[in-house]
């Protein structure tokens, strides 16, 4: 279950830094009217009522006109009224959407008219239509506030002002910030594999605790920028894994600053989950060698487990397995997982202070 909503909603672009918000007016559930299940809502009927509605703005459905006014009507009537729009609906061939502010209404002739919060609905709209569309409005869950899609769920946490991807067993998943170390196909996600987890790969290649590659910011930036959708709840394990990236050109004190501000909004958003630090992996020595060490003593100034792969190349012999010096081809990652994973375990076998 993990790995299908990931593959709907995961490595999609964010919306950029929202400003934190607090709760919308809803309280409760919506109502079936407003879209509370899939299978209900205003698409059940074959049209919404024509009465008193005015004619639709040139380009707007005149169904998905009646079906956005009727819920903008449904909503002035009770205590949840929407503010004036800002402009007429946006139309595509696919379906339409109305901005409110705070909310946002969509429409298609597949799901009918919802209403969401334009944090969401700007996030949804970065997914490139992998979430499909909305198949019920904002409605309360888990203290915070959820919308559920055709291939996933979004979440919004007013607590961290972020939107966040709901998974089904996020208990399951092993939450990674990563490098090109870290890929599902890696020695990283591999040997979380073999210890039962569901890793969800979040950084990029060429990302650290100071870089960025152009696309991805760096960790701490990508995290507060929303650039990655972060799973909502409290996951089996947070793994932050990298610093090889950083070992050309960034000083120990930048990589300290960036490690603790990226360690501490983790904390932050997942305030209940344990958080394992893993190291630079190389052959012991030179400015990798180095990091390593640095983030060795970050962890411990955090009070973190961390796991150090500094001498690895050298210890198990698999320099050799090297594509280009510095990452592992499949046969390196298939040797190196299983190192990870025996000593990943050790760790997490050690009861917890």
């Amino acid at each position: 279950m993990v790995a299908a909503v990931l593959a709907a909603v995961l490595g999609t672009a964010g919306c950029g830094a929202a400003e934190p918000a607090g709760a919308l007016p809803a309280a409760g559930p919506p109502t079936p009217v407003l879209g509370s299940q899939p299978s209900a809502g205003l698409t059940e009927a074959a049209e919404p009522p024509q009465v008193g509605i005015p004619p639709a703005p040139q380009g707007v459905p005149a169904v998905g006109w009646a079906a956005m006014t009727t819920l903008a009507d449904i909503r002035a009537a009770g205590d949840r009224p929407l503010p004036a729009p800002r402009e007429d609906p946006a139309c595509s061939l696919a379906g339409c959407s109305w901005s409110f502010g705070a909310e946002t209404l969509v429409w298609s002739a597949s799901s009918g008219a919802r209403a969401l919060r334009t944090e969401v609905f700007s996030r949804w709209k970065s997914s490139e239509g992998n979430l499909g569309w909305p198949v019920t409005s904002e409605y309360s869950f888990g203290g915070d506030y959820r919308t559920d899609f055709q291939r996933g769920s979004l979440m919004y946490v007013p607590r961290l002002g972020r939107t966040m991807v709901y998974l089904p067993e996020v208990e399951k998943a092993a939450v990674v910030i990563g490098d090109s170390q870290a890929g599902r196909d890696t020695w990283v996600g591999k040997g979380l594999f073999s210890l039962g987890y569901q890793p969800v790969i979040l950084g990029a290649g060429g990302t650290g605790y100071t870089k960025g590659n152009g696309t991805v910011g760096n960790y701490p930036s990508a995290l507060e920028g929303e650039e990655w959708l972060m799973p909502w709840g409290k996951p089996g394990l947070v793994v932050l894994q990298g610093g090889g990236n950083d070992a050309h050109g960034a000083s120990n004190r930048e990589i300290r600053h960036n490690a603790i501000a990226l360690i501490r909004e983790i904390r932050r958003t997942y305030p209940e989950a344990r958080i394992v630090v893993v190291g630079v992996i190389g052959d012991g020595t030179g400015r990798r060698g180095e990091v390593d060490d640095l983030m060795a003593r970050v962890s411990a100034e955090e009070n973190l487990e961390f796991l150090s792969p500094k001498d690895w190349w050298k210890r198990y012999s698999v320099r050799s397995k090297l594509d280009d010096g510095l990452h592992f081809g499949r046969a390196g990652h298939d040797a190196v997982a299983p190192v990870f994973a025996r000593e990943l375990s050790r760790i997490l076998d050690r009861p917890q202070d």
